[in-house]
C-alpha cells in the first residue's frame, strides 16, 4: 500500500507531499507569463510529469481514472491528508514547505509561531498590502479572485476549442441545474484560474454583490494540472465543487465555482448565503493541495483585459495575484 501510495502521491496529485522524498533535482519547465514581467517557467518535477501523462494522456491511463477503485482512493487519500496536515505533528513540515515551494514569508500575516499546522499555513491569510485591489472605488472594474495560473474566454465554445477537452463538459453541468436555469448559458464567458500548492490559498470575490445562494456538486477528486483538464476525463464537471451564485448590479449574475482537487477535499466558506461583499473580499479558502476557481459572467457582461485576452487564445497561462484588474464591465 505505501509503495502504491508514493506513486500515486506523485502522479495523480502532481504535489509534493510534505514530508515525503525530495524530487526537485530533475524538473521540466512550462512555460507560463508573468503579468507584466514576461515568459517564466513554472517547474514542475519530471516524476511527476510522466506520471501524470501517463495517467492522463493515454488510453489506458484515462480508462483507469475513470475506474471506481481509482476513484475511491483518491478520496480516500485526500481524507487522511487532511487528517495528517491538521495535526500538530505536521508543523514540522512547514519549512521544508517554505524552502521547497519558495514562499514569500514576509508577505504573511502574523508570525511562523503562530501556524499550529500545516494546514494552517497551508491557509494562511496575507497581510492586506501584500495584495491591493485594483481601483478599489471603482466598482465597474472586476479583480482576479485568487493568486493563480490564469486563462480566460469569451464563451464556452472557445474554452472547449484551446484547453478544455473533458466529454461531456458543459457550462450547465459545471454550474448545476438550478444556477443553469438562472444564467443565459449562451454565450458565457469564462475565467479559470488554477492553485498551485504553493501559492496564497484564500479565493476572494471578483466584484461587488450579494451571495445569493450556495450549492454543492461532484463528489471526484482528479488533478486539476492542465494535462487532466486536457484529458478525455470531465475534471471541472465531475470533481467535488461549490457553485455560488453571486448577484452583482454591475456585472449581473456571476457563477462563481469553487472546485476542489485531489489532495484538496476540503472547502471552507469565511462568508454565508445573503451577504453583500466589495470586490477582493476574502470568501473562503482550500486546505492543501492545487485547486481551481471558474467564474462564469453572462454573454456581454464583462470585458476583459487585452492582455489576458491575448495570451489565453495562445493557450498560455498567466501568473496572476489576487486583486490585480481582471476586465470592465461592458454595458456600463
Amino acid at each position: 500500500m505505501s509503495a502504491l501510495y508514493q506513486w500515486l502521491s506523485h502522479s495523480v496529485f502532481g504535489a509534493v507531499p510534505a514530508g515525503g522524498d525530495t524530487y526537485s533535482h530533475k524538473v521540466l519547465a512550462r512555460r507560463l507569463v508573468k503579468r507584466g514581467d514576461g515568459a517564466v517557467e513554472e517547474k514542475v518535477p519530471l516524476v511527476i510529469s510522466f506520471q501524470l501523462g501517463l495517467l492522463h494522456a493515454t488510453w489506458l491511463g484515462q480508462q483507469l481514472a475513470r475506474t471506481s477503485l481509482l476513484r475511491w482512493y483518491l478520496r480516500w487519500t485526500s481524507v487522511n491528508l487532511g487528517i495528517k496536515y491538521d495535526s500538530p505533528d505536521s508543523r514540522e513540515f512547514i519549512p521544508r514547505f517554505i524552502q521547497e515551494y519558495g514562499v514569500d514569508i514576509s508577505e504573511i500575516e502574523g508570525s511562523l509561531n503562530d501556524y499550529r499546522s500545516l494546514n494552517e499555513f497551508f491557509a494562511r491569510r496575507l497581510r492586506p498590502e501584500a495584495r491591493p485591489i485594483h481601483s478599489p472605488g471603482d466598482a465597474r472594474r472586476a479583480v482576479q479572485p485568487a493568486d493563480a495560473r490564469l486563462h480566460v474566454f469569451e464563451s464556452a465554445r472557445e474554452a472547449t476549442r484551446i484547453w478544455i477537452k473533458g466529454e461531456g463538459f458543459t457550462v450547465g453541468k459545471l454550474v448545476g441545474p438550478t444556477l443553469a436555469k438562472r444564467l443565459d448559458l449562451e454565450g458565457c464567458s469564462l475565467v479559470i484560474s488554477r492553485l498551485a500548492p504553493q501559492d496564497y490559498h484564500r479565493f476572494h470575490s471578483p466584484v461587488n454583490g450579494t451571495l445569493r445562494s450556495f450549492e454543492g456538486a461532484g463528489s471526484e477528486l482528479y488533478s486539476v494540472k492542465p494535462v487532466a483538464v486536457r484529458s478525455s476525463i470531465d475534471v471541472f464537471g465531475e470533481n467535488k465543487r461549490l457553485v455560488v451564485e453571486i448577484d452583482s448590479p454591475d456585472f449581473g449574475i456571476v457563477a462563481y465555482v469553487i472546485i476542489a482537487a485531489v489532495q484538496v477535499g476540503s472547502i471552507t466558506m469565511t462568508t454565508k448565503e445573503g451577504q453583500t461583499v466589495s470586490k477582493g473580499q476574502e470568501l473562503g479558502y482550500f486546505s492543501y493541495g492545487g485547486s481551481t476557481v471558474i467564474t462564469v459572467f453572462q454573454r456581454g457582461a464583462i470585458e476583459y483585459d487585452v492582455d489576458l485576452r491575448a495570451h489565453s487564445r495562445a493557450a498560455t497561462e498567466v501568473l496572476v495575484q489576487m486583486g490585480e484588474s481582471l476586465g470592465v464591465a461592458a454595458h456600463a
